[in-house]
């Protein structure tokens, strides 16, 4: 005996609804997943679009073997005010094709400097950390500059690293940073042609001697045991500032940095401070007497005479309650 089989017929309308169902489900996981990537996109658009640029500029548009070179760093920081900047500019070139003649701050929009632009150990490298007060907005902001000697032709790579730059917004926000490397192919040297030289032009047109911000006679009882010392600076916008040396009464001028400690430390000489830029341009200052500090009462100080001065309204207090009950008692009698 055979047994029936039954078979189910799924209804043609309801497979045209499934049909729909997985239609509409394939469609909003399209729209799902472009919504996702729409919003990352203008999540992180501003960082992209509206991020500060830091790049390399030079005046010339050739190179050649023989030229002496400036070349300045600089930043845009896209309509926004910013009021520092950190990090290295790395030289990638060929050995002995390339000699760094100096590093200066020449017409840099930055007058704080933590870290003063200075060179490796190789010289593939300059790093520094520099602010500005009140900060900046700027398309090409100089942030500082640097000479290259020109030795042999090839290839010469100067590229931005690991650079930060902090907004004017009284948090120490970073902003978002993008780099833009120079490459620059140095040719040989043209017969009959007479070399550039961007230093020569610098150091020959400054005529203006440095100015100096500060120049003060002072002690400190964390400094130099407490002995009185000057600390001075100044700025030069041309060439930069070379060194700076002291004079103390007769003796001769001798080579110092900022703060420097006296040999008279009576202050009866008279103390003279020159700075000199790369031009070979000087000044001359005779620095103040910063005011004598007044020395606060230790805190220990403080808590014995707050302690005798309780005691004493205790006792003046104590007294007056005695008398009052005396002539209370005198009275009742």
């Amino acid at each position: 005996m055979q047994k029936s089989k039954l078979q189910f017929k799924i209804p043609a309308c309801a497979e045209a609804s499934a049909g729909r169902q997985n239609n509409l489900s394939v469609k909003f996981s399209h729209f799902t997943l472009s919504f996702c990537i729409l919003i990352f996109t203008f999540s992180i658009f501003p960082l992209f679009v509206f991020a500060s640029n830091v790049y390399i500029d030079a005046s010339h548009p050739d190179f050649f073997v023989g030229d002496t070179i400036m070349f300045s760093v600089r930043v845009d920081s896209e309509n926004k005010n910013i009021n520092a900047v950190e990090g290295s500019v790395l030289l990638d070139y060929l050995a002995e094709s390339v000699s760094l003649i100096d590093i200066n701050i020449s017409g840099s929009k930055f007058s704080l400097w933590p870290g003063k632009p200075l060179p490796s150990a190789s010289n593939t490298s300059i790093s520094f950390a520099g602010g500005t007060p009140g900060g900046l907005n700027s398309k090409d902001a100089i942030i500082f500059n640097f000479v290259l000697k020109l030795q042999k032709a090839g290839q010469i790579t100067l590229a931005p690293d690991n650079f930060s730059v902090y907004l004017n917004d009284g948090k120490g926000t970073k902003d978002g940073v993008r780099v833009k490397n120079l490459v620059i192919d140095v040719l040989p040297k043209k017969l009959d042609s007479r070399s550039v030289d961007d230093w020569n032009d610098v150091t020959s047109n400054d005529k203006t001697p440095p100015e100096f911000i500060e120049a003060i006679t002072s002690q400190d009882l964390h400094l130099f045991d407490n002995q009185y010392f000057v600390s001075f600076f100044a700025t030069d916008k041309d060439s930069g500032i070379a060194y700076y040396e002291i004079k103390e009464g007769d003796f001769d001028f001798v080579r110092a940095e900022s703060p420097h400690l006296l040999q008279d430390q009576s202050l009866k000489s008279v103390i003279q401070i020159k700075a000199v830029d790369k031009a070979g341009n000087e000044s001359i200052v005779t620095p103040e007497l910063a005011p004598v500090p007044i020395t606060g009462i230790p805190y220990k100080t403080y808590l014995i005479w707050i302690f005798v001065t309780l005691v004493i309204l205790v006792l003046i207090f104590w007294l007056w309650r005695l008398r009052a009950t005396g002539l209370k008692k005198n009275i009742q009698k």
